[in-house]
């Protein structure tokens, strides 16, 4: 910016950096009238101080002396104390473009011939205005920025600690929750998206739980819901998304272990059907048995195996759909073949596993057997 005024080009600049305590008065006067500063916890000594120190910076550059540089610097530094103060951004902008009216006042009431000896002068003033505005807002916005990336960061702390299975901190889980929004007590359900259904997945949880946030950790979309707040048409709606949901974590100590067997679920969910342990918990044991399923594969289905391929397949897809309708009826049909061979087949399953698909504990063990299985293919 150019100095245009020079020395002597508006007279009445000294008159008023003479007067500026009564000018920044009545400026903190009409500043307390705007929405945001009536009640905030900008003090009147800040106002003044602030108002006083602009002022003058201002008045300075329109005398024609150097003032571009430390204008700069203290009108980001208003913005930053301003946006920690809470000040509304609206505010704070209305505040700042008073400063042209004040200014312009004063210097027409402390110039001979009033407002049109400075006319000329109008454009350069509301520059100078408008320049220190706009580091005021560049110095809020950062200000902001920095808040909100800190804040970020110490939500991230303690979700990872609140998801950390080692963590143990009841102090860290409470801040965790405060974080979150969350209750310091009750029963919590974990949900987490399949991976291919974000989209589907944060609408779902809109409309189940909308005071919900939809949380990301290492890439993995999940909500965690109250399980009290819960209304049965919710709990419906959850059921027909493709997540992995978790029984209901009874504490906040507990939500690590449901977030892990959540994600885990997750990757069984299905389109308009979500992977719970009550529809998976073959998968989930297969998965922790190690070689103890291998073991019991090994030995339960040696004499499976040993018939041929075309024969293995005809009985575990048997065996399978029975297990999952519990009708012989049921399983024909889905099998094209009459209702006697699936009474044959069963029959074979038993002779060569010594475990019958019709007994609930042996249906259990042959479920987890096929699990492991397929967990091992």
């Amino acid at each position: 910016m150019h100095n245009r005024l020079e020395g002597e080009g508006l007279p009445g600049v000294t008159a008023c950096l003479a007067d500026l305590e009564t000018i920044a008065t009545a400026y903190v006067r009409q500043v307390r009238t705007l929405t945001g500063y009536a009640n905030s916890v900008v003090s009147d000594d800040d106002l003044h101080q602030t108002a006083r120190t602009t002022l003058r910076l201002l008045f300075e550059m329109i005398k024609g002396e150097d003032r571009l540089a430390e204008l700069q610097e203290y009108s980001e530094n208003i913005g930053r104390r301003r946006a920690r103060q809470q000040v509304p951004l609206e505010s704070l902008l209305r505040a700042v473009r008073m400063d042209f009216p004040f200014i312009w006042e004063a210097l027409s009431a402390h110039t001979a011939g009033g407002a049109s000896a400075i006319s000329d002068s109008v454009v350069w003033i509301w520059n100078a205005v408008e320049r220190h505005t706009t580091n005021v807002q560049t110095g809020y916005l950062d200000e902001i920025s920095r808040v909100n990336a800190e804040l970020e960061l110490e939500r991230n702390f303690l979700l990872r600690q609140l998801l950390s299975e080692g963590s143990r901190d009841p102090q860290l889980h409470r801040q965790a929750a405060a974080a979150l929004g969350l209750p310091a007590d009750g029963e919590f359900v974990v949900v987490v998206s399949g991976d291919q259904y974000p989209n589907e997945f944060a609408r779902s949880i809109a409309h189940c739980a909308p005071r919900s946030p939809v949380l990301q950790l290492e890439g993995v979309e999940f909500a965690i819901l109250t399980a009290d707040a819960l209304q049965p048409e919710a709990e419906r709606v959850l059921l027909d998304i493709p997540a992995g949901i978790s029984p209901p974590a009874s504490g906040l100590s507990e939500i690590a272990g449901m977030w892990h067997l959540a994600r885990e679920l997750s990757g069984w969910a299905e389109p308009g059907r979500a992977a719970t342990v009550a529809l998976h918990w073959d998968k989930i044991a297969a998965q922790r048995l190690g070689v103890v399923g291998t073991a019991f594969v090994r030995q339960a289905l040696a004499q499976l195996s040993s018939l041929p391929p075309r024969d293995q397949t005809l009985l575990t897809d048997t065996l399978r759909i029975y297990l999952d309708t519990g009708s012989v009826t049921e399983t024909a049909r889905r099998l094209y073949c009459h209702r006697n061979t699936v009474i044959n087949r069963l029959a074979r399953v038993t002779s060569s596993t010594g475990l019958d698909p019709a007994v609930p504990r042996d249906a259990g063990a042959l479920r987890l057997l096929l699990a492991v299985d397929a967990a091992a293919d």
